[in-house]
């Protein structure tokens, strides 16, 4: 008993039915004997300094902790080889950090990268007790990428042209153009003013067949009379997109000159 006593603790917190909390630790623990003869309990007293540490950090290194993926998720304790490294104890706090919307969503699209999805939706209900905000919807465009890569958020996350993060965004947008599926119907104006922005001599096919539908749609809208005339906040919205692209307006004002 007084060994285990020597060996430092993290608590894995689940709370409100069984969703994560913060990871906490290192503490020690001190033995109480409820029972001589049939049970052993234990009460921990947490380091003061190091009281709190965020359950991302934690997991990122559960194989050097010796946490298996199957102990994440149910009531146990179990003794490991090693000590808590260093580095991790640097990262924690005195305090409980507070659960913005952003640290949920955060920790959300690390969960859905890595494939954790059982933690992600978790995660997901946690985000449901958060009301709907401008911050909340900025801090899940992530997750929505990760989903559906969508040309328009790519420049909200900041992600900048001819970078390594801009030619993933291109390669993930032709992937989902290419699938063909779940489309909107102003897709093709998207697609030409992304690849026009981020994109390559690689792409200058598939931007150029982006442009001619454009161009279709565009046509469309200018050849119908009367009742038949589309109505002009459609031509008004299809021109700002066509705004969007230099390589499309540039198209639209050399048709229109001759």
């Amino acid at each position: 008993m007084r060994r285990l006593e020597e060996i430092p603790a993290l608590f894995d917190v689940r709370s409100r039915g069984g969703r994560p909390a913060r990871a906490r630790g290192p503490a020690q623990p001190h033995t109480q004997y409820r029972s001589a003869r049939t049970r052993t309990g234990f009460t921990f007293e947490p380091d003061p300094k190091h009281a709190f540490l965020d359950r991302s950090a934690v997991l990122r290194i559960a194989d050097r902790l010796g946490i298996q993926q199957f102990e994440q998720h149910r009531t146990h304790w179990a003794i490991k080889d090693g000590d808590i490294p260093a580095e991790l104890i640097a990262t924690s706090t005195a305090e409980r950090a507070q659960r913005t919307v952003a640290v949920v969503a955060a920790e959300y699209v690390e969960a859905r990268r890595e494939g954790r999805r059982r933690e992600a939706a978790e995660l997901a209900e946690d985000l449901e007790d958060f009301p709907p905000s401008l911050e909340k919807a900025l801090s899940l465009v992530p997750a929505r990428i990760l989903q559906q890569p969508t040309p328009e958020l790519y420049p909200i996350l900041g992600i900048e042209p001819r970078t390594p993060e801009g030619r993933n965004a291109v390669v993930a947008v032709v992937a989902r153009d290419h699938n063909g599926q779940d489309l909107p119907a102003d897709w093709s104006y998207s697609l030409a003013w992304f690849l026009d922005l981020y994109g390559s001599a690689t792409e200058a096919g598939r931007l150029d067949g982006a442009l001619a539908e454009c161009a279709t749609h565009m046509i469309a809208l200018g050849t119908g009379e009367g009742e038949a005339a589309a109505p002009v906040e459609d031509i008004g919205y299809a021109l700002w997109r066509c705004s969007r692209s230099p390589k499309l307006i540039g198209d639209l004002r050399r048709e229109s000159l001759r």
